[in-house]
């Protein structure tokens, strides 16, 4: 599984606007919610939340990848958001935040779950790829550019 098959046109969200770290994560968990197989949005929110306790999920670039795992998840979903404005997101490189993969997890996905971070972590790496995340606005463009591998986004 690829993080381009967890994600759909509906699930991106591209220069929304939200002042908090806590607002973004209660947009993330609406949209993740409305994945086939997804659990409630309070449930996937709550997750959200208890992981960011753990330690911010804030990779720097600006870049964060929310994620966590929801009992009554059935199936994984992902999301991306673009903000509009960066904010705060006690990234490592103290850096504001404007794109964020999430992830809603089912319980028992532990696999599932470390591939796609593995995946996300390599592909936002790159300057490369999050220069284009940042300039595309169409949804269904930005996930034709995350269906090709990393190594040819790298080329294009």
């Amino acid at each position: 599984m690829q993080l381009v098959d967890v994600l759909a046109p509906d699930r991106i969200a591209v220069d929304i606007s939200v002042s908090s770290k806590k607002t973004l994560l209660e947009k993330a968990a609406e949209l993740l919610s409305t994945a086939p197989g997804s659990a409630g949005s309070r449930d996937i929110f709550d997750s959200l939340c208890q992981r960011e306790r753990l330690g911010s999920t804030g990779l720097g670039h600006g870049v964060a990848i929310p994620h966590g795992r929801v009992d009554s998840q059935a199936e994984v979903s992902g999301a991306m958001i673009r903000l509009k404005r960066p904010i705060d997101f006690d990234a490592p490189d103290h850096e504001k935040v404007d794109l964020f993969f999430a992830l809603a997890v089912p319980g028992q996905c532990t696999d599932t779950h470390l591939r796609l971070l593995a995946e996300m972590a390599e592909r936002l790496g790159r300057e490369s790829q999050r220069h284009a995340l940042r300039t595309i606005d169409d949804p269904d463009e930005l996930l034709r550019l995350l269906s090709t591998s990393p190594a040819d986004a790298q080329a294009q």
